[in-house]
């Protein structure tokens, strides 16, 4: 039951985001927004990405994002190095520095984050650069 104080995950709807935001096969949903609880100030989410899901290069101009995993691993790219992300571990993510993940293993990859400066995902200024390769990554599917 959703209240002014607390939510489940199970309640909010998976985002509607696909390869124009640079996500593919992930399920990531706001649980603490303005939309769900009313915040004001940040926006915690949970993402699984399944095998071979990923969120490509992207850079978000108005917050930082902390992530944490929970289960399975990650491949979490920034600055020109890969990290390798496995339960327990954590990261911040500067505004303005482009970074994508990506699993690459049989178990899905589970990570809570939130956006420290903003109350939801369209307000985190996220841009997806079209030179994917540039960073690492394939090709951007759409170009």
């Amino acid at each position: 039951m959703i209240n002014k104080y607390l939510i489940h995950v199970d309640e909010v709807k998976p985002l509607d985001v696909g390869l124009d935001e640079g996500f593919q096969g992930v399920d990531s949903r706001l649980v603490i927004s303005d939309e769900t609880v009313g915040s004001d100030k940040s926006c915690l989410f949970r993402v699984i990405f399944p095998k071979g899901a990923y969120h490509g290069p992207h850079y978000h101009s108005e917050s930082d994002e902390i992530l944490f995993a929970l289960r399975g691993k990650a491949i979490q790219w920034i600055d020109g190095t890969p990290y390798i992300m496995t339960p327990g571990s954590a990261m911040i993510l500067p505004k303005n520095a482009v970074h994508w993940m990506r699993n690459d293993w049989d178990e899905p990859f589970e990570v809570i984050g939130f956006y420290p400066d903003v109350p939801n995902f369209e307000k985190t200024g996220q841009k997806v650069v079209d030179n994917w390769e540039d960073y690492d990554f394939e090709p951007h599917p759409n170009k």
